[in-house]
């Protein structure tokens, strides 16, 4: 499961953030070229928030997780 993220609007090439089965998480790419202070904010952000991310996907894709790692 992972997560994409860009600055105003998305991109194909956006940063990629992997959720990890321990409920961290990983930076796949940084696509949007976001600054590190921007991008500490949206891991921590993500960190933060994983168990809602992994409900909300749950529910949208009515589907089990794959985790990387």
């Amino acid at each position: 499961m992972h997560v994409h993220v860009a600055k105003g609007r998305p991109t194909v090439g956006a940063t990629k953030i992997w959720l990890t089965r321990n409920g961290g998480c990983v930076l796949a790419s940084n696509g949007s070229k976001l600054c590190k202070k921007d991008l500490a904010n949206v891991m921590d952000f993500v960190l933060a928030n994983h168990a809602e991310i992994c409900d909300r996907w749950k529910a949208y894709f009515h589907g089990d997780i794959s985790f990387y790692k």
